[in-house]
C-alpha cells in the first residue's frame, strides 16, 4: 500500500489515472473521494476493462484497505499494470 498525500493523489489523477473504489455502491453513494470511479470488488473482474484502460494508472481504495489490496492483485492478473493501492478511504477523506 502506497502511503500518497493528498498532492500525490492530485498530480497523479492530473495526468490521466483513474481513481478507482472497490467499496460497494451502497457504500459508495454515502462517500466517496472527488471523481472516483466505482466498481464494486465482487464485480471487478467483469467489468474492469469494459470501464478502464489497462495502460493507465489506477488508483485504487475502499474503506479501511482490505478490499483496494485484493482488487490490486485482481486488476495485475487482468494485466493491468499501474495500479497503486492507496489504502483506506478514511485516510484520504480531507482530500477534495
Amino acid at each position: 500500500m502506497a502511503n500518497l498525500n493528498c498532492d500525490d493523489i492530485r498530480l497523479t489523477l492530473s495526468s490521466g489515472a483513474t481513481l478507482l473504489v472497490v467499496r460497494n455502491t451502497a457504500d459508495f453513494n454515502r462517500g466517496a473521494l472527488p471523481n472516483a470511479k466505482n466498481i464494486p470488488l465482487v464485480i471487478l473482474p467483469i467489468l474492469a476493462h469494459e470501464r478502464m484502460d489497462k495502460d493507465h494508472p489506477v488508483l485504487v481504495y475502499c474503506q479501511a484497505g482490505g478490499r483496494a489490496i485484493m482488487a490490486e492483485k485482481i486488476l495485475a492478473s487482468l494485466g493491468f499494470t499501474n495500479v497503486t493501492n492507496i489504502g483506506g478511504m478514511h485516510h484520504y477523506q480531507h482530500c477534495s
